[in-house]
């Protein structure tokens, strides 16, 4: 795997093929319905934070018909295979990517209706820095809508999370909820909202093992070869037990510039 890259395209190949066409991390199209919900965003400029290969994108310019969506990512692969699919789902003209170097926004304070984004701010270890940063780009009144990886309260002592951070080769920077909220309050945002989605995700977990044993398996070989799949099945056997275990929580968010 390239070191430079977190997400090669070898890597986001067999993801993709797991996740749906257009995305990188689970539930795809249906967990992006979930963390909108009834957020309002027909007509808003939106910002999606790690934007990956363009399905969340797709889905919010698509089927929630924001009036202009604008995703950032720091690996230009990524953007590149988004500008294709959003091309490919007729909807370039309402979505533009955008490579971005780590750190502040490339947007003007409050130029921005949502900030959205879907598993990738556990990849950023300055979480006060990011928030401030969706915060200021906010106008008033904007909000924040967003899906990411947070640990249990126990997590470390629970050696199957453990075993999972060990095995994967990606980056991450959990928090607790508790250590969620305060950073966001302290970032200036209210009406701060967390959905705990471990239940959920637990099951899910469970099933998409069953999906790559079963029925995703020939094609995943032929995607990453023998020993990829295998990597990538203990890597999932690890993931669903640090799910179960309760130290992988992922978690939804929601929260408002005043």
């Amino acid at each position: 795997m390239d070191q430079d890259l977190s997400y090669p395209d070898a890597f986001a190949d067999r993801l993709e093929l797991v996740w749906g066409a257009g995305f990188l991390s689970p539930g795809g199209a249906d967990e992006v319905r979930q963390i909108i919900g009834d957020t309002e965003m027909r007509g808003k400029s939106v910002l999606e934070i790690g934007c990956g290969i363009g399905g969340p994108a797709i889905v919010i310019a698509g089927e929630y018909h924001a009036g202009k969506v604008t995703g950032v990512d720091i690996e230009p692969q990524l953007v590149e295979r988004a500008w294709r699919n959003a091309a490919q789902a007729g909807l370039g003209e309402k979505i533009e990517f955008r490579l971005v170097e780590p750190g502040p926004l490339p947007f003007e304070d409050g130029a921005l209706d949502m900030v959205f984004s879907k598993d990738a701010i556990v990849h950023i270890e300055d979480k006060l820095a990011v928030y401030g940063e969706i915060f200021r780009v906010l106008k008033p009144g904007g909000g924040f809508v967003a899906g990411d990886w947070f640990a249990g309260e126990n997590a470390d002592d629970l050696p199957e999370f453990q075993h999972y951070r060990q095995l994967s080769h990606l980056t991450f920077a959990m928090q607790t909820a508790d250590e969620a909220r305060a950073v966001l309050q302290e970032a200036g945002f209210a009406d701060v909202a967390l959905n705990d989605r471990n239940e959920w995700y637990a099951g899910f977990a469970r099933e998409q093992i069953e999906r790559i044993e079963g029925p995703l398996r020939d094609r995943l070989i032929d995607v990453c070869g023998a020993d990829g799949y295998r990597d990538m099945l203990k890597v999932s056997y690890a993931n669903a037990g640090a799910a179960g275990c309760g130290g992988l929580r992922p978690t939804h968010i929601r929260a408002l510039k005043p």
